[in-house]
């Protein structure tokens, strides 16, 4: 799943285990990127990005607020996540397989779209039985 690969590449990026419970400066940056790449590359909540190394999603939030702001400002922060994110990349482009469609922007949008398309079509087909008078007005003539 593309958690682990994601968790996998960070942890080998920077050398240690994520799930270590510390407050060491480097331990806190390899988290904090943890959680940047898996926010941009899933559509997980970030109670899930959370639980995911024992910390809840007020945690998660604020290291993601401190991520964007390192990243901004520090360049070696950026260049880190530029390394980590074009490895996660690469990894998503040899095995689409392993990273679950629903989870991604792509996936997620898609599926939402889906999801309105449904409820359109059954809005029209109502609108049609229910005030056929008014189809004209919204242009649904031709459906």
């Amino acid at each position: 799943m593309n958690k682990e690969i994601i968790r996998n590449i960070v942890e080998k990026y920077y050398n240690l285990n994520l799930s270590t419970q510390t407050r060491k400066a480097e331990y806190i940056e390899a988290r904090g990127m943890y959680y940047k790449i898996l926010r941009d590359n899933t559509r997980l909540p970030l109670s899930k990005i959370g639980k995911e190394l024992g910390k809840d999603h007020a945690t998660v939030l604020h290291s993601l607020r401190n991520m964007i702001d390192w990243i901004k400002h520090d360049s070696q922060v950026r260049k880190d996540y530029d390394t980590i994110n074009k490895r996660v990349q690469h990894a998503i482009s040899l095995d689409p397989g392993a990273f679950n469609q629903e989870e991604t922007m792509e996936g997620f949008y898609e599926r939402k779209y889906k999801e309105l398309e449904t409820k359109y079509n059954f809005l029209k087909s109502r609108l049609k039985v229910h005030e056929p008078e008014r189809v004209e007005e919204f242009g649904l003539t031709n459906d």
